[in-house]
């Protein structure tokens, strides 16, 4: 699975956004190779045992056992589980972030229509949710039970910025479709399947599934963003006839090598 990238020394701000998010309360950065090596281990093991056992099963007893480091060195990075869940999940949304900007930037679609778009794009995000469905949920309950607000404002702004993304690959391929407020109309039906997705996340995981198949759930979501855009269907074709397949890398938000 994909760990979290080292931590930034001068903390978590964002390039690009005007404010920097608040620190966190009750995490203390280690700043020597010793202390790095021993919270990467801790990390590691913890979304290790976030994507195997959920909210539930990862405690702090587990992560230690799971990473050989002792009750004290823990508590000198973190003041609780709280604490450490939300600086997973601050780590995470920032990857993922960092993520959907490398896969959607500009250049790497230039030969695609708004159909091709949408298509792999949607395919893609299916897949995500798919592989990250125990941080997805784990990250969005803690949340929505944390006292600080702003870690749930980073599941929305995550959203927004995926649809920046889109709507910039979009509105230059607008004469495509008919929607009379195209920006509007991307925003909204991104918006959309992202709130589909995280629903099935949330209520429908591991042994819970849904019984809809991950790509028929892609070609149906693709088909209703492109009919919403006004998108004119190819001749002797329809919009679910579209092939949404997407490498295992560009699902996991990797750059090709």
């Amino acid at each position: 699975m994909n760990h979290l990238p080292p931590p930034r020394a001068q903390g978590f701000a964002l390039e690009g956004e005007p404010q920097e998010p608040p620190p966190l309360a009750g995490v203390r950065l280690p700043r020597q190779a010793r202390s790095q090596a021993s919270f990467d281990r801790m990390v590691s093991a913890a979304m290790d045992l976030i994507a195997e056992e959920g909210l539930e099963g990862t405690t702090v007893q587990e992560i230690l056992a799971r990473s050989g480091a002792g009750a004290g060195t823990f508590y000198a990075r973190f003041d609780s589980r709280d604490a450490l869940f939300a600086y997973l999940s601050t780590r995470f949304w920032e990857d993922a972030r960092d993520g959907w900007e490398r896969v959607l930037a500009p250049d790497r679609w230039s030969a695609a229509g708004a159909r091709e778009v949408v298509g792999q794009f949607v395919r893609m995000l299916v897949l995500w949710s798919r592989a990250h469905g125990s941080l997805l949920r784990t990250f969005l309950v803690h949340a929505m039970s944390h006292s600080d607000p702003w870690l749930l404002d980073r599941t929305t702004e995550l959203d927004n910025q995926v649809a920046d993304y889109l709507i910039e690959l979009l509105l230059t391929r607008q004469e495509e479709f008919s929607h009379p407020d195209p920006e509007q109309a991307v925003r909204l039906a991104t918006l959309q399947i992202v709130a589909t997705l995280r629903s099935r996340y949330i209520f429908a995981w591991g042994a819970r599934e849904d019984g809809i198949e991950d790509s028929h759930l892609a070609s149906e979501l693709a088909t209703g963003f492109l009919r919403y855009l006004g998108v004119t269907e190819p001749a002797g074709g329809s919009a679910s006839d579209l092939e949404l397949g997407a490498r295992p890398g560009e699902a996991q938000l990797r750059e090709e090598p």
